[in-house]
């Protein structure tokens, strides 16, 4: 809980500092659940590349019931080589900048005390989102969860080719998260967590 606190606390600008972390995946594991974690998939696993604008706002459920949201729009390119998430303010502040290449995962702020982040976790639920069904469903399967997708037929009727989906990580029968796509908008709500994202995808 105090992670996912200190990623929205984060993007309201409310950790004030500077610096850089760097981590190096299967040293630092993705926890989805109390007891189960996964490592991150590499970049060469990204099939359909992405360079474009996206509009982000999310909020978390504190334990005591309240929530903390935050909103910030990024330029976020993905491919066989590399994961990256610029993030800005409304006034075009660059907030920090989340890195994926190689083997490891890198996250730079000039405003923004990045230490305190796991930037290991935002790229997790950005590949839920938008890399490949298959090698995510292999990935998760091997740490013990299940995971699905359904989709709706395109107007051709090819269900495979159709863009929009529904994808449920799940733990036995306990939905850890469900993240969806329709049209423009993709949507992540992580059940066990209580947070979620909401991306509107290009200008908004």
């Amino acid at each position: 809980m105090a992670v996912l606190r200190a990623l929205v606390l984060a993007f309201l600008l409310a950790l004030v500092g500077c610096g850089s972390s760097n981590v190096k995946p299967g040293t630092a594991p993705v926890y989805y659940s109390d007891s189960r974690s996964v490592e991150l998939l590499p970049t060469a696993a990204m099939t359909d590349p992405i360079d474009m604008p996206q509009h982000i706002a999310g909020n978390f459920t504190k334990p005591d019931g309240s929530t903390d949201s935050f909103e910030a729009d990024s330029w976020v390119r993905a491919n066989d080589s590399i994961l990256s998430i610029t993030m800005f303010t409304g006034f075009g502040t660059t907030l920090g900048e989340i890195t994926y290449e190689r083997d490891s995962v890198k996250a730079e702020s000039s405003v923004l005390d990045v230490t305190k982040m796991k930037a290991e976790y935002l790229v997790a639920d950005f590949q839920v989102c938008f890399y490949p069904f298959a090698a995510l469903k292999e990935n998760f399967e091997k740490a013990g969860f299940t995971f699905v997708e359904s989709r709706d037929a395109s107007a051709d009727g090819d269900v495979s080719a159709a863009g929009d989906y529904v994808r449920t990580l799940k733990e036995g029968d306990r939905v850890i998260l469900v993240a969806t796509k329709k049209a423009r908008e993709v949507s992540l709500v992580n059940e066990l967590r209580k947070y979620s994202y909401r991306i509107t995808l290009g200008d908004k």
